[in-house]
């Protein structure tokens, strides 16, 4: 646009000089004309801007993280004018969402459109809003430009991928369970073990009438043997430190590990709950289902809410009688969840300990000590 001013004000200059030197109808004309066209361009270009109509959609907004999906966004001119130069810029997380995209120019000819499809993917987990930045539109000559804002956006909702992991060192709670299709079959409905939520999973026959009536909220039984063979996956869903993307990135990893791990359990018939930081409360269960409703709940788990999962970890290891699988994610490998884990060693639980940053010093020295205990500290990036 300045190469385009400066190319005008020459012509306005030398019309100038041509008039001084060669004064004449004719000279006088082309000067005016000159003078009058930034004029007319500015008041048809005025009239034709307010003539556009904009869609865009994905071709699909729900896909797992590497995936491409395929945007796609149509500009039409409903006036009878030609629009001489248009200019589209893209908006997205630069450093999350990979796109092929490159701000266009083009012309729309009256009553036609133009159509933009790029490919769109995302290199970690999460929600991400893309969309048009804004509709840029230049004038005939190139002197004027009128930037259109565009507020819509579309949500890419990207999910983590489920990895397959190498054997985990799983405990069995009796001996030939590994082969048994469906653990609740070995409930025993004559004993009832205690009560939690109500989980979509559930039967009617696992409500518990009273309590529920009781608390204006559904509430489940869980009978005797319903905990048997089970495996609890506790996430560290706290605040991560640290710029955006190194975030980002560790939140990845941590979702990750957390649905291959899910899928791993349930495959070898384990029962699997999932707990995490705004799901529950300590006394809860935890959130059970099939590998479609977990994967579903995982992948929808917010990070940056909560700060202290060493709090959390400690009040949830001190509601669990049951001997039991117990799967931690952790960030980090504090005294707190150094003590709440050695706690639940102690009472009969098999505790594995995912950890996903390189320890270092005092957290070598505490890993060190949990595997004295009995208590399997992983690297998750070896288990892949």
């Amino acid at each position: 646009m300045l190469k385009n001013r400066l190319t005008y004000l020459a012509v306005v200059v030398v019309l100038g000089l041509l008039i001084y030197l060669h004064e004449d109808g004719i000279t006088y004309m082309a000067f005016y004309a000159v003078l009058a066209l930034p004029l007319v361009s500015l008041a048809l270009t005025l009239v034709s801007r307010r003539q556009f109509t904009v869609e865009e959609q994905l071709t699909q907004n729900n896909i797992i993280k590497n995936e491409m999906v395929q945007y796609v966004f149509n500009v039409r001119n409903n006036s009878f004018l030609p629009c001489a130069s248009v200019r589209v810029r893209f908006r997205a997380n630069s450093f999350a969402v990979v796109t092929d995209f490159v701000d266009q120019y083009f012309a729309i000819l009256p009553y036609k459109s133009h159509e933009i499809v790029f490919n769109v993917s995302a290199r970690y987990r999460g929600n991400y809003e893309i969309g048009v930045l804004n509709i840029v539109m230049y004038d005939f000559l190139g002197l004027f430009r009128f930037e259109q804002k565009h507020d819509k956006t579309l949500t890419l909702m990207v999910r983590p991928r489920v990895l397959d992991m190498s054997p985990l060192p799983l405990s069995t709670a009796e001996s030939g369970m590994e082969n048994v299709k469906n653990l609740m079959a070995q409930e025993d409905y004559a004993v009832i073990s205690d009560l939690r939520k109500y989980q979509p999973t559930d039967g009617y026959k696992k409500i518990h009438w009273k309590a529920s009536a009781k608390k204006n909220e559904l509430i489940s039984k869980n009978y005797q043997h319903t905990r048997r063979n089970s495996t609890a996956v506790v996430v560290d869903n706290s605040l991560v430190p640290g710029d955006a993307e190194a975030a980002l990135a560790l939140e990845d990893a941590v979702m990750e590990g957390c649905v291959s791990t899910l899928a791993y359990c349930l495959r070898r018939q384990q029962l699997c709950s999932l707990h995490y930081m705004g799901s529950d409360d300590q006394q809860s269960p935890g959130i059970t289902g099939n590998f479609e409703y977990l994967f579903t709940v995982a992948s929808g788990i917010t990070f940056g809410n909560f700060e202290d999962f060493g709090t959390y970890f400690a009040n949830y290891a001190k509601m669990q009688v049951d001997a039991e699988n117990l799967i931690v994610l952790t960030q980090n490998i504090n005294d707190q969840v150094l003590a709440a884990a050695q706690s639940l060693c102690l009472f009969g639980n098999n505790v594995i300990i995912f950890y996903f940053n390189n320890p270092a010093g005092d957290d070598l020295t505490k890993i060190a000590r949990l595997n004295e205990m009995g208590v399997h500290c992983i690297d998750f990036k070896t288990k892949l």
